[in-house]
């Protein structure tokens, strides 16, 4: 039998391979509490000497094998934090950043009160955005979510699943490629808000990623095409401009803080018959990494 004290430390000399010391304490942790059900501050406290129950030494054996195989902490536990909400995820899905609720944080504070709005997520992965601006928004809101990966669309349906039960909120979702749109909305009436966190890592910068994520997570998610970086960032101005966004209508993105000022002109551009207002917003660390842009009320090209 294995005390909570030996398995913390077990688990966090074998973690500090594969991570750095306080990350690797950090993991360990929030596998703890996975595994004893207990809050963090609940962790902190209990008797470090209790015995870990059979099925408590099996879940942590198991979680830690699929760690120390180079697993990322949020698919070994299947689980990840997202704002305030904790969201279902599995290999084939992105694991939501930090810098994303950062995202979702921004359009919240201009939308939160703005009555009944109809928003798009373009590219919902896991559905985190769909989630957290559903349960966010006025309550008459219509939150609509677009994907394209079958693996995605089956952890995105769970999650709204979860939303549906915990908030009695709901995200209509739907399947498709924004990069071959050739209609207008699936719900027929175009959207006030549409947002997106599209695929925007160079493959150059791939050499300065963890393998945790190069080996695990859906390269299709990460990488932007080597020969045109911002092409998800043209297919939403096209959509816009094709009767996906509404008079007045919005564009919040999340973008590569190497083409901020790229992206920007060449989405006003696309957009130049709507005269576009668009703005650059940078995220807690300083670095330019969202998109704004503002339509006006002309009639769509």
């Amino acid at each position: 039998m294995t005390t909570i004290f030996e398995a913390e430390q077990a688990l966090r000399l074998g973690l500090e391979g594969l991570y750095e010391p306080s990350e690797a304490h950090a993991i360990g942790r929030i596998v703890l509490e996975q595994v004893l059900g207990l809050s963090h501050s609940r962790l902190l406290m209990v008797d470090k000497d209790t015995l870990l129950s059979p099925e408590q030494e099996a879940d942590l054996q198991r979680l830690e094998e699929k760690l120390l195989s180079g697993v990322p902490l949020q698919y070994a536990l299947g689980l990840a934090p997202f704002a305030q909400y904790e969201l279902r995820v599995a290999p084939g899905v992105l694991i939501p950043r930090p810098e994303t609720e950062e995202l979702v944080a921004l359009i919240l504070e201009e939308w939160s009160d703005r009555l009944a709005p109809r928003a798009l997520d373009v590219g919902t992965g896991s559905g985190c955005i769909a989630y957290a601006l559903s349960a966010g928004l006025e309550p008459r809101a219509c939150v609509e979510a677009l994907e394209l990966s079958e693996e995605a669309l089956g952890v995105a349906r769970a999650n709204f699943d979860d939303l549906t039960r915990l908030y009695g909120r709901h995200v209509q979702l739907h399947r498709g490629d924004v990069l071959s749109l050739c209609q207008g909305p699936p719900s027929g009436a175009p959207y006030d808000l549409i947002v997106s966190n599209p695929p925007y890592i160079h493959p150059r910068e791939a050499e300065q990623m963890t393998p945790q994520v190069l080996g695990h997570e859906p390269s299709m998610a990460l990488f932007a095409p080597e020969t045109d970086p911002l092409v998800f960032y043209r297919a939403l101005a096209q959509m816009a401009r094709e009767g996906w966004s509404a008079l007045e209508g919005e564009i919040w993105a999340e973008l590569n803080p190497l083409y901020a000022e790229e992206t920007l002109s060449v989405m006003q551009e696309l957009l130049s018959e709507r005269s576009p207002r668009g703005e650059l917003l940078r995220d807690l660390s300083g670095k330019q990494r969202f998109v704004r842009i503002i339509l006006d009320t002309q009639a769509r090209s």
